[in-house]
């Protein structure tokens, strides 16, 4: 279990830039999320996202307490993004990763395809609940899913169901970035 200590406040940051998270879905449809900007490097976005309301409602299979944060990670290359959940005191609460393609850091935008498929992992990394798997078989049988994007789910999977390395090196970024002590 991450027992790491926050150096300032996770929420509010008004000292963060703005910047949207853009998901565009399988079907074409678009979903927006104003979030702050923690930090970027030229393959990677982290980005911050206030749940008020804990993950009400987003119906997590994770407790989510009111208050609490996701932090977002977002690679250029990587078959997949981290959502790292932390309560309003910064304890670890769990992670989802969803596989994802075309990710596109712009100024003020993070853009990204979503291939469907997301994992829920507790802070421990153990597996609480995958995702979508039907609505993904259905999207490929559709062919709604290039080769290329079933390649990438499917990788992305695989770092969802062994996520020990993945989960040492968000700690990392979090204190690259200076959001650990």
């Amino acid at each position: 279990m991450d027992r790491t200590q926050h150096t300032r406040p996770l929420w509010p940051r008004d000292d963060l830039p703005p910047v949207v998270e853009r998901k565009v879905k399988a079907d074409g449809g678009v979903e927006e999320y104003g979030c702050r900007l923690l930090g970027r490097t030229s393959s990677l976005a982290v980005v911050l996202y206030p749940l008020p309301e804990g993950g009400r409602p987003f119906r997590t299979p994770l407790p989510i307490p009111p208050g609490s944060v996701s932090i977002g990670f977002f690679w250029r290359r990587r078959p997949y993004a981290v959502y790292r959940f932390r309560s309003p005191e910064g304890a670890l609460l769990g992670h989802r990763l969803d596989a994802v393609s075309e990710v596109r850091l712009l100024p003020g935008v993070v853009e990204f395809r979503d291939l469907i498929l997301d994992w829920w992992l507790d802070a421990a990394g153990a597996l609480v609940r995958a995702e979508d798997r039907e609505a993904f078989e259905e999207a490929l049988a559709a062919g709604r899913l290039d080769p290329r994007a079933v390649a990438r789910a499917r990788r992305a999977e695989r770092v969802a169901l062994a996520p020990n390395r993945l989960l040492a090196e968000l700690q990392g970024i979090e204190r690259e970035f200076g959001l650990l002590s």
